[in-house]
């Protein structure tokens, strides 16, 4: 039996049977589920941050018990000095799996589901949107499957268990659509671009911050094309306001605890920055780093590399969509570069500092080389069936090398290591993402939980106190006699409230402010004696009212979206 004739027999026929529409679609449905296969083990290998997020899930499931809703504040995180993780870190796409947990699934189970549903999501958008580049089935599938399959996406979904990032990965293609259609395209399709960047913000700062410089040095590239077309520059402009009010809950509420406190915002230092650079010999191979004395990454990827050269196999014609996958190719190899020392991150690049990793960009020159080297292939293959089938095989055994050589490496470690998480427990090192958005000049996160749970006053009184419930302090006080200021162990952030009980039943609010150790403190008048203090995180009227603004923007982005849909099959079908 010829094997070789047998499959490509098959393979026709299947690709016949069904049509290339549905064929390619479901092909990539069947691989993507492949990948994930590991997850059917018990537990998850402990990856980098996976307790940090778990923490975050934990936090929202019990404040969703208590009625708080959005979560905010991660009471049980720094020994019930609480760490504010909803206003400072997206939680937006982790509430599919909170909304499992308060159906009764666990915590690790729930985190699964989530790997699998951005797994998904990542191969459809990376599908539709190189769909709509390449006119392309083929060219569709090969995109998806470089970008789902690359080795960073890999190493992010389950060594680091960076879910911030790997969840920017859905969005990149939604970009990458937008910038084509704004800069060669239909201006007037710009939500793509809004849609992308919209859930950056929700997704992940960072990569917010890098691909907004990617896409603006994108742009400036293409001044001289834009200048020719002014219309292009008004869409331009006007694409992110959707994005802006989308994710205005986000930003708006962070912005207020940048405005009324100071913050130590744990940043890299450059000598510790050029440690994390990318030797040349690794940008491309995705063999896993097993000793070293800094962690770095995998290479970007072999296939991905393989896919982006054979562009000196092609002879362009200069259309709008060749100059378009020219350009995502030079820019993905521009974001390579950039993970190496080249560009002097202790110099003309310090400000990029606040990235932490210069390996971050391997998020973007994923993208834009994934999807310069899938049209690439779209156009290498042409109508030629025989070619086509080839390319699939290469793409297919190339991808799945970097995926299973990254993920498999991983869970043998992990598995000989017995680090397995199969369960949270609350009280372990890394509830906090390091020292961020603590306090400046304030306890850190080890003092704090050396301290204790501890109140201290300016003035003699007796202090009592008590945690009713996980999102109340109760200060039970007793010999006041002058004006007093209590410093309680709670994280000062702007939004705690503090209200007197009366014997008459009426509640008085007190003035809270910030201690000598940079605690929240609150302010008890001379005349009360003795009393009882409930102090508890409350929405601020900037919170509340831009999550109005996010959830009707949100709505009306939607209806946008469906319009444009509508719009785009009538001039289909006219044409």
């Amino acid at each position: 039996m010829n094997i070789v004739d047998w499959t490509s027999t098959r393979f026709d026929a299947l690709r016949a049977r069904f049509g290339e529409e549905r064929f390619y679609p479901f092909l990539l449905f069947v691989l993507v589920v492949a990948g994930l296969l590991p997850l059917v083990m018990p537990g998850l290998p402990s990856g980098h941050d996976l307790y940090y997020h778990l923490s975050r899930l934990h936090a929202m499931d019990v404040n969703f018990s208590l009625g708080e809703f959005p979560s905010m504040i991660n009471h049980e995180a720094l020994a019930g000095y609480g760490y504010a993780s909803g206003l400072f870190y997206p939680d937006f796409f982790l509430y599919p799996s909170a909304l499992l947990m308060r159906c009764g699934l666990g915590i690790v189970a729930a985190y699964k589901v989530l790997i699998v549903l951005c797994a998904a999501a990542v191969a459809a958008s990376a599908y539709f949107c190189a769909r709509k580049l390449s006119a392309s089935c083929f060219g569709a599938f090969a995109t998806s499957l470089l970008y789902t399959w690359s080795s960073y996406f890999a190493t992010d979904l389950f060594v680091r268990q960076a879910f911030g990032e790997w969840s920017t990965f859905v969005f990149a293609p939604w970009i990458i659509l937008g910038l084509y259609e704004i800069l060669m395209g239909d201006p007037r399709r710009f939500p793509y671009l809004s849609f992308g960047f919209a859930g950056l913000v929700l997704a992940h700062s960072l990569s917010l911050l890098m691909m907004a410089v990617v896409c603006a040095v994108f742009v400036a590239f293409n001044a001289v094309r834009l200048l020719r077309e002014p219309r292009r520059i008004l869409f331009l402009l006007l694409s992110p306001v959707p994005t802006f009010l989308v994710g205005v809950a986000y930003l708006l509420p962070m912005c207020e605890q940048f405005a009324h406190l100071h913050f130590h915002i744990e940043i890299e230092k450059n000598a510790d920055i050029l440690t994390r650079c990318m030797p040349f010999l690794k940008l491309v191979l995705e063999i896993p780093t097993s000793k070293a004395d800094v962690w770095i990454p995998s290479g970007i990827g072999t296939m991905i590399a393989i896919a982006a050269l054979q562009r000196f196999r092609l002879t362009s014609r200069r259309t709008a969509p060749e100059v378009f996958r020219d350009m995502l190719l030079i820019a993905g190899l521009a974001c390579l570069l950039m993970c190496t020392d080249m560009p002097s991150w202790k110099g003309a690049f310090k400000p990029l500092a606040v990235v932490q990793f210069p390996w971050r960009f391997f998020g973007p020159a994923t993208a834009f080389l994934a999807f310069g080297g899938g049209l690439t292939l779209s156009a290498l293959v042409g109508e030629d069936r025989s070619r086509e089938r080839s390319w699939v095989w290469i793409v297919l055994c190339g991808a799945a090398f970097a995926w299973f050589v990254n993920v498999g490496y991983f869970y043998a470690a992990r598995i000989s290591e017995h680090d397995f998480i199969r369960d949270f427990r609350s009280g372990r090192p890394q509830e906090a993402s390091g020292i961020h958005y603590l306090i400046r000049d304030g306890l850190l996160d080890t003092e704090i939980r050396s301290r204790g749970d501890l109140a201290t006053s300016s003035h003699p009184v007796e202090v009592t106190l008590s945690r009713p419930q996980k999102d109340v302090l109760q200060v039970d006080f007793s010999g006041n006699t002058s004006d007093n200021d209590v410093e309680l162990p709670l994280i000062p952030y702007y939004g705690y409230a503090a209200h007197l009980q009366q014997a008459d039943g009426v509640c008085e609010r007190l003035n809270v402010g910030l201690g000598p150790n940079k605690l929240l403190s609150v302010h008890i008048p001379s005349k009360y004696a003795k009393g009882l203090v409930r102090v508890r995180y409350e929405a601020t009227p900037v919170q509340r009212l831009s999550q109005a603004v996010s959830l009707a923007s949100g709505i009306a982005f939607l209806l946008l979206f469906v319009i444009l849909k509508r719009r785009n099959r009538k001039t289909e079908g006219v044409s």
